[in-house]
């Protein structure tokens, strides 16, 4: 039996609230829109159009295992970030809205240091996962030179997928290593005005707590940060000052209850000059910026 695309989302929409998932109908539409290869609004302009019925073994494939939790991006392999479309894939955590202000407040950082803007920026993103955030930064800082470090093989790959589809080419340097660890064979030692990193910082008493859709589905190696969800922060701070060319920031994501602890062992390590924490559009604490 054919079924009109119009006939197809009711369908889905309801699987999908009954399976407890919240925007049912928008979904619903964007899971049918990528198997199509359209965008939203031709979607909706062609509701009496009939589905293939290729298309919607599809599209009912999709439902099953969004209405299984699998996080949306997983499915569809796609996530924008900062405006822009990066290929997602189970092995990477998926980017997060409120990571965006990284790269406002980083953006915000080189605007104050008119020299950068002649060339001499030098950019490092540690834990790159999908590379979203050491991308971004080389579209939105076309004069710097960006680096980006991830210990796992399948994340680089990806990441240097996503730089291939901005053709980045040379513009961004990947490297496999846990933080600062593979530059350590690298003479003389490079160093770097801007560092920023997305790292685990799920604590063990929070990583129970989280929805089912990012423990069962996202990378507990992308999550988990120690039993108190603050030693890459340590393993950041432990190494930095070997990597660091004044004037140098350090800004990094923390969790929405972390503000006091990071900023504590920021100022235990004696390394920066001004110790500042910005909040998301939620008005949690979302990140910690230092200056060197």
């Amino acid at each position: 039996m054919k079924r009109t695309i119009k006939e197809a989302l009711k369908r889905a929409s309801f699987c999908l609230r009954e399976a407890g998932i919240e925007n049912p109908r928008a979904e619903s539409e964007l899971l049918l829109a990528n198997i199509l290869g359209i965008d939203r609004l031709r979607l909706l302009t062609a509701q009496k159009e009939l589905l293939t019925d290729p298309d919607y073994r599809k599209f009912e494939n999709s439902l099953k295992r969004r209405a299984n939790h699998e996080p949306l991006a997983y499915i569809t392999g796609e996530k924008y970030f900062y405006g822009r479309p990066f290929v997602i894939k189970p092995e990477v955590l998926i980017p997060r809205p409120e990571t965006e202000l990284l790269i406002d407040q980083a953006k915000g950082w080189v605007k104050g240091n008119t020299d950068f803007v002649q060339g001499g920026l030098r950019v490092l993103d540690l834990g790159t996962g999908s590379g979203v955030l050491a991308i971004t930064l080389a579209l939105e800082l076309p004069f710097a030179e960006v680096w980006a470090v991830d210990i796992a093989p399948a994340a680089l790959n990806l990441a240097g997928q996503n730089a291939s589809l901005f053709n980045l080419g040379e513009r961004v340097k990947f490297l496999q290593g846990s933080y600062f660890d593979p530059l350590g064979c690298i003479n003389p030692a490079p160093r770097f005005n801007l560092i920023v990193s997305n790292p685990p910082y799920i604590s063990a008493a929070e990583l129970d707590r989280l929805p089912a859709s990012v423990v069962r589905f996202e990378p507990r190696n992308a999550l988990y940060g120690g039993e108190d969800g603050l030693e890459c922060y340590r393993a950041i701070l432990k190494k930095i000052s070997l990597y660091v060319e004044p004037p140098a920031m350090l800004v990094v994501e923390i969790g929405s209850t972390q503000a006091q602890a990071v900023t504590a062992l920021f100022k235990k390590s004696g390394l920066f000059r001004l110790i500042g924490c910005r909040r998301d559009l939620a008005n949690h604490p979302r990140a910690i910026l230092a200056l060197l």
